[in-house]
């Protein structure tokens, strides 16, 4: 007889035991991809977190290239500009959208060109190069001496994608180097003037000031009247000789003083010679006369300018000179006045064939017509060379 209390099974109905190992199985599924879903947050949080570090870094780079005074360029492996910061705007004077994708020869002369160009070359061959100095232009025409660091540009697999080029204003910094130097060669030269202000007392004076007691020591032994007074005249000459060589002494013993300013001496010339003349020429300055020349060429300058006006007070008769001085390309000297003209005799003189001479010398030229309202129009140019720019990598300019 069937017990009606007993659990009733049939085929294909799981018993209590089955049922709880599948839920324990679920459960155990369920706790699995629990596991896998917290994984996978942590693993978002993580990843999030390290994009948010890696923009936080890229901003910060940015916000350093772009407040950066210095000029920073990305440039391609065909040398052209890719990108470009502020600073190099404000350094170069180049709007942004007027550079990408030019040349970075847009930014130099020639010969820096051709250095930046070695440069990348080495960078290629070797995967670094040095920093150098050169000379760069800016958008008006100017140039600026500037620090150049170039260095490789590498996607992930090392193949190279560019140049990093960063570029700095030395200006200053190489002004303060020249007066370092010129402070060096003042205290030498003060040195040199202290020995030879010491061998003139010590050995020069001393034996002048023997020779004339000697002289006066046999100036009673002698028997011709006028034998005396030309010995006196000797020691006088002698005494004046011992004061010029002190004067010299306590000159040497100065320090030497700043030249004065290319404007200032050119007036100073003209101011010289409004006694020649009988009046005062009227002078005028055209374009960066100081900073444009070199100290030689302003010696140049300035001979010429006495010997156009020597001319003038000698043969033309004139009641006013302009004198202009213009610095650009070249440098220009006008002396033009309302005398008497070109004369034929005057064009053939030694005076004019020495300005001429000192021209050519320089690679320049002297003109010499007659002006438009009469009198005549002197006028001696010559070209203003630019300094080379840096001969190699690694080399200074100066």
């Amino acid at each position: 007889m069937e017990d009606v209390d007993s659990p009733r099974t049939t085929e294909g109905t799981a018993g209590p035991t089955e049922q709880q190992a599948e839920l324990e199985r679920r459960a155990r599924l369920v706790d699995e991809l629990s596991q896998e879903l917290d994984d996978t947050n942590r693993g978002l949080i993580a990843l999030h977190t390290e994009l948010e570090t890696a923009r936080r870094a890229e901003a910060r780079l940015a916000a350093i290239v772009a407040s950066s005074d210095d000029a920073m360029i990305s440039v391609s492996p065909a040398l052209a500009v890719q990108t470009w910061n502020p600073g190099a705007q404000r350094l170069f004077g180049h709007h942004q959208e007027h550079v990408l994708d030019q040349g970075i020869g847009l930014l130099m002369p020639e010969a820096a060109f051709d250095v930046f160009r070695t440069v990348a070359e080495q960078i290629r061959a070797h995967g670094h190069a040095d920093s150098y100095q050169s000379r760069w232009r800016r958008a008006d025409g100017s140039e600026v001496d500037v620090a150049v660091t170039v260095s490789p540009m590498r996607d992930p697999e090392g193949t190279l994608i560019g140049f990093a080029t960063v570029a700095r204003d030395i200006t200053h910094q190489l002004a303060a180097q020249a007066e370092l130097v010129a402070a060096r060669a003042d205290r030498e030269v003060m040195a040199e003037r202290e020995r030879i202000a010491r061998d003139l007392h010590d050995m020069v004076i001393q034996r002048v000031f023997g020779a004339g007691l000697a002289l006066q020591s046999i100036t009673a032994r002698l028997t011709r009247p006028d034998t005396p007074s030309r010995i006196h005249t000797v020691i006088d000459e002698l005494d004046a000789t011992i004061r010029e060589l002190r004067g010299t002494i306590f000159n040497l013993n100065q320090p030497a003083q700043r030249a004065a300013s290319l404007r200032a001496q050119v007036l100073d010339e003209t101011t010289a010679a409004q006694d020649r003349l009988g009046f005062a020429p009227a002078v005028e300055f055209h374009g960066p006369v100081d900073a444009a020349l070199p100290d030689e060429t302003a010696a140049h300058l300035l001979a010429a300018l006495r010997e156009a006006l020597s001319n003038v007070a000698r043969h033309a008769r004139a009641s006013t000179v302009r004198v202009a001085v213009r610095a650009g390309d070249e440098l220009l000297l006008e002396v033009v006045d309302d005398g008497c003209g070109v004369d034929p005799s005057v064009t053939r003189s030694s005076g004019l064939t020495n300005l001429r001479r000192r021209a050519e010398k320089l690679g320049g030229t002297l003109e010499l017509t007659g002006g438009r309202e009469g009198g005549t129009r002197l006028c001696w140019c010559i070209p203003l060379a630019a300094e080379d720019p840096t001969a190699s990598p690694g080399a200074a300019r100066r």
